[in-house]
């Protein structure tokens, strides 16, 4: 009973860096807001403007602002969670007989984060030819944060500081807490997988974002480099901007995607990513 208790309290420890993660943007959310609504309030009283509408007009600033705002987040989590990472457990050697990554396990990386995008991308266009009303809160919420266009500031905050932040909470730090429930590394990889998930904050990004973390936790327990789960992380989110040029280009005559070409680069990606990930991962032991 002990022991079972002792390991159901370091599962909730190892799901405090996402809660703190997520602790970190809604207040950065919260404090954005009470300033863009102080500056408003002042601003039409200044200009003699009636103050009904203040509080519309503060949340459309803020909607407007979402990735500014995200960008600040995910700043303070990087130093946050950076700090934490660097004196915990990156000063520390690697475990003997840990391999170096060479030049083939780079190219593996970015054919399993480009392959794993368009796996995500065309099982979610499947759905959305056959059952959209499944991905309406999905689509919304990725077209109010902006995550869909092409600024400077969304490739930063997508590209950039979503990869070195989350990889640095939930491989960097979450996965070593994880680490003392089960000396299993398959069990530290599911808690820290699940807790990528919970970080997403939605269904549908939290299922496949457990996928991607087992793989990313899995890199991280074969070369115990945090780098390269960095590096994959980024490469995935990168490749969201091919998607659509890529579709464009197997656009028929007719101007649409049909869902057979949405099920052909299903079965491509899916072969791609199964054979690189094994390729990549293979032969060695994982540790936390």
């Amino acid at each position: 009973m002990k022991s079972v208790m002792k390991k159901a309290g370091w599962t909730v420890v190892s799901l405090l860096p996402v809660f703190m993660f997520l602790l970190i943007q809604i207040g950065c959310s919260v404090v954005a807001m009470v300033v863009i609504t102080i500056l408003e309030t002042v601003h039409m009283t200044v200009s003699g403007q009636g103050g009904a509408e203040v509080a519309n007009i503060a949340m459309q600033r803020y909607l407007d602002n979402v990735i500014p705002i995200l960008v600040v987040s995910q700043v303070i989590a990087v130093l946050v969670f950076g700090l934490w990472y660097y004196f915990a457990y990156g000063k520390k050697k690697r475990p003997e007989g840990t391999p170096k990554p060479l030049p083939v396990h780079y190219l593996l990386i970015v054919a399993v984060g480009i392959s794993a995008q368009f796996f995500i991308s065309s099982i979610l266009n499947i759905i959305q030819s056959f059952i959209p009303q499944l991905l309406e809160q999905y689509n919304e919420l990725m077209e109010q944060v902006g995550i869909t266009d092409g600024a400077v500031l969304t490739i930063l905050s997508t590209v950039i500081l979503a990869p070195l932040s989350e990889e640095l909470v939930c491989r960097g730090v979450g996965l070593k807490l994880a680490g003392k429930v089960s000396t299993r590394f398959w069990v530290a990889n599911v808690i820290q997988a699940l807790a990528f998930g919970i970080l997403h904050v939605n269904l549908v990004q939290g299922i496949y974002a457990f996928g991607l973390g087992l793989i990313l936790g899995a890199l991280y327990g074969r070369f115990q480099n945090i780098w390269l789960c960095m590096l994959l992380h980024a490469v995935m989110n990168a490749s969201s901007f091919l998607v659509e040029p890529v579709y464009s280009l197997l656009t028929p005559a007719s101007g649409e995607v049909t869902p057979v070409t949405f099920l052909a680069v299903l079965v491509l990606s899916t072969v791609m990513l199964a054979l690189c990930t094994i390729a990549l991962l293979k032969r060695k032991t994982h540790q936390i």
